[in-house]
């Protein structure tokens, strides 16, 4: 039981708190900011959201995917030097992960899982955003901005070939692809409420 309580303090109470904050007073000292766009029904601050959730989040995926094909080639050309006759088969497309168990073989398949991962939870991440953001917009780009520097260490260190550096190697900063797809979660969970009850 402790542990659930412990997580919920961790996670939930301070988003949920940043919303409450940022409904209640932000209006009060930037109403130029969260007045609606007349563009667009929607606050000005949801343009942060697109900025950085959505054009953000993209150069990042991509980023991650032009790793890929960077590993990819290296993965070839070293197992063509270590003698290996397969080596294009072996890396070479259609294929996403490389097959047998040498060094090259693990390494490019812990670049190509870092990317994949991200893939994973992204189209739940942008929906979240575009949902979150209609009403907490700076909770929703801050939540945003720690996915991306989070996936970013994440990345970093699953690419270094050990799997366990994902978390290890990230300098504290793996564990909080979660807590950004928490905040979003609440962010998300704040939009609902208060259509439901507004």
């Amino acid at each position: 039981m402790s542990v659930i309580v412990s997580f919920l303090a961790k996670n939930f109470i301070p988003p949920t708190v940043l919303c409450v904050l940022e409904r209640l007073y932000l209006p009060k000292f930037l109403p130029s900011l969260t007045a609606l766009s007349p563009l667009l029904p929607v606050p000005k601050l949801y343009g942060s959201v697109i900025l950085i959730n959505v054009i953000g989040s993209a150069f990042f995926t991509v980023f991650l995917g032009v790793k890929v094909g960077g590993a990819r080639k290296a993965a070839i050309e070293k197992a063509k030097k270590e003698g290996d006759p397969d080596a294009e088969a072996r890396f070479s497309y259609p294929k996403m992960y490389a097959e047998g168990f040498s060094a090259e073989a693990k390494q490019f398949n812990c670049v190509q899982r870092a990317h994949q991962h991200t893939l994973e939870t992204y189209t739940s991440m942008i929906a979240m955003s575009l949902i979150g953001g209609l009403t907490q917009p700076v909770v929703t780009a801050l939540a945003g901005l720690l996915w991306i520097v989070a996936r970013a260490k994440w990345s970093a260190g699953y690419s270094t070939g050990e799997p366990g550096n994902r978390y290890d190697r990230s300098g504290g900063w793996g564990r909080h692809i979660w807590t950004a797809l928490l905040w979003l979660i609440i962010t998300c969970a704040s939009t609902s409420v208060q259509l439901l009850v507004f």
